[in-house]
């Protein structure tokens, strides 16, 4: 019993902090533009990626996805103000799969270092999945096809 009400508890708690979190339309404009501009970077970067994956340039998908891996917005320089909107807006599911994604660049690097083909190909496919999983989810107004 004290079990099953433990799971209650936490889904509850889970469902009102996901109401209360607006996600990205709850974002200032600047923090909204900061965000955005991340992102055309890491559509660029992936594009890149796929490219020299193709090409096999191992040196070149080394460099852009460390390029990616460090573009991690919570390690910029947003003020403290920006920081805390951030946290207060967007879901902490969108968060762990932000450091998921910038988590796995860095494992794209090192493979690509170390000229690891099946590695690479390992990690910049989850990558792509977890673009995919992070726009069905959180991004379906701007992404008309994920919300059918």
């Amino acid at each position: 019993m004290i079990r099953f009400l433990g799971i209650i508890i936490a889904l509850t708690t889970g469902i009102l902090a996901t109401e209360n979190q607006k996600g990205v339309e709850g974002l200032s404009g600047d923090t909204r533009s900061l965000l955005a501009e991340e992102m055309r970077h890491i559509e660029k970067g992936m594009h890149s990626i796929f490219s020299n994956i193709v090409k096999g340039e191992y040196e070149e998908i080394s460099k852009m996805a460390t390029d990616i891996h460090d573009s991690f917005i919570f390690t910029k320089s947003l003020t403290q103000a920006q920081r805390e909107e951030l946290k207060t807006n967007l879901p902490q599911g969108f968060i762990e799969l932000d450091r998921s994604f910038h988590a796995t660049a860095g494992k794209l690097s090192e493979a690509a270092e170390f000229e690891e083909k099946k590695a690479v190909e390992e990690n910049f496919s989850k990558m792509m999945g977890l673009c995919v999983q992070c726009h069905s989810t959180y991004a379906t107004q701007r992404f008309k096809t994920f919300s059918e």
